[in-house]
């Protein structure tokens, strides 16, 4: 197997592969929760503590937890999806120890000054702020919103202004008792480091998380939507959309299809997509698809930006490449490219440490049955023709969402190409 898994005695699990011809060591905690798991109350209290936990701990302050990881020469940061939440260092190999006992300090000790929560309060309205006036980005939020409607999956990552006024200092401490334990805690390491090290530290650092029990979240059941459409008019230059459907699961077989399909489709430069919009007609400069998985469900999405009287012929251009799709089985030679960018891609990113420790700690951390990186592959590689086809059919035959920010609605003119 391509890394080895340990576990505390408190149930939470240490996986790690080690990279001798390297010279960092990259860690992170994930924490099996996200957005997801968060009530429409207290929307963005994930989010809100990830921010937290780098203001101070009970034993540092902010300086000294900056100090201590950039002082060895490191960085660390953090991320917060629907599913985890992930804090990581990366540092040379001698400051394994430093790595580790920052995090686990971190995780254990939030401190949640008073003084803090209000500037950081204020900050992430900022953001939210900051993002609203950012329509590439925002539009991704208002197809959400129509897909998942009141499910958390509907509801941004950042929470909104009102579920951030409901947080305060104990709810916080709540969170953070209810989450940060044995069984909803995942340590991913990879570079170069000592094996008994690694265990050494991890056990002095760590063993005294209480295991606690494993969260849940809300399934997702898909039903008929009262509205498919969330247009949003707004005086900018562009205006961006995104055309949704609904997709698989993360643990859906049938992933590696989507994966080539969508390259095929939108992926990259040499995507039908690409070529049919951008170099063949010039209607926008950013044109791409994306895949994004979850638990339980997951979304193909197709997003562009141009200006206002494009629309129509770019939405014309997407239909008909979608039915292309649906009809006829892609050809050996198109496939073929598809999955060797697919599989350089993965390759390649795989060989920076920091890469490498995400994949890994995702896996787990989401309970994702682990396939090795010759797994991985073979699977890539027994995609067919046929496959391709079939997911095609599967998804892109159902009605799209629809999310737009522009100067115009259009929703006749929209909703006339997409449900005929």
């Amino acid at each position: 197997m391509d890394w080895k898994i340990a576990n505390l005695q408190n149930s939470m699990q240490i996986i790690y592969k080690q990279k001798p011809d390297c010279y960092s060591v990259s860690m992170g905690i994930f924490v099996c929760c996200g957005s997801r798991y968060e009530t429409q109350k207290y929307a963005g209290i994930s989010h809100f503590i990830e921010h937290l936990l780098f203001k101070g701990t009970r034993t540092r302050s902010a300086q000294e937890l900056k100090e201590s990881v950039e002082g060895k020469g490191g960085s660390f940061n953090a991320f917060t999806g629907e599913e985890i939440i992930c804090f990581y260092v990366k540092i040379l190999e001698p400051h394994l120890e430093t790595g580790i006992d920052i995090l686990s300090d971190m995780i254990k000790n939030p401190l949640f000054d008073s003084k803090e929560i209000e500037k950081e309060r204020n900050v992430i309205l900022e953001e939210i702020n900051m993002y609203r006036d950012f329509p590439a980005r925002y539009v991704f939020e208002l197809l959400d919103n129509v897909m998942f409607q009141n499910h958390p999956l509907g509801t941004s990552i950042l929470g909104t202004p009102d579920s951030l006024q409901n947080i305060n200092r104990q709810t916080l401490f709540n969170f953070v008792e209810t989450y940060h334990t044995g069984k909803n805690l995942v340590l991913s390491v990879s570079g170069r480091f000592d094996e008994n090290l690694l265990i050494k530290t991890s056990k002095m650092f760590l063993n005294a998380v209480p295991p606690g029990e494993r969260a849940s979240f809300i399934p997702f059941t898909k039903m008929e939507s009262a509205s498919f459409y969330n247009i949003e008019i707004k005086k900018t230059e562009q205006c961006h959309f995104c055309l949704g459907f609904y997709a698989y699961p993360r643990g859906d077989d049938r992933r590696f299809a989507l994966s080539l399909a969508n390259i095929i489709l939108g992926g990259n430069m040499s995507s039908r997509l690409f070529n049919e919009i951008r170099e063949n007609r010039g209607l926008a400069y950013d044109i791409k698809s994306y895949i994004r998985s979850f638990y339980d469900t997951g979304t193909a999405i197709i997003s562009a930006g141009l200006i206002p009287g494009n629309l129509i012929k770019t939405l014309t251009v997407i239909k008909d490449q979608l039915q292309l799709m649906i009809n006829n089985p892609v050809k050996e030679e198109e496939l073929e490219r598809a999955k060797e960018y697919l599989i350089s891609q993965f390759l390649m990113g795989l060989e920076d440490t920091m890469e490498y420790m995400l994949w890994i700690g995702e896996q787990l951390a989401t309970k994702e049955k682990m396939l090795s990186i010759d797994e991985v592959q073979s699977r890539i590689r027994a995609v067919t023709p046929k496959d391709i086809q079939n997911v095609c059919r599967d998804i892109f035959q159902n009605k799209a969402y629809f999310a737009m920010i522009g100067p115009e609605d259009k929703h006749d003119e929209i909703s006339k190409i997409l449900e005929e």
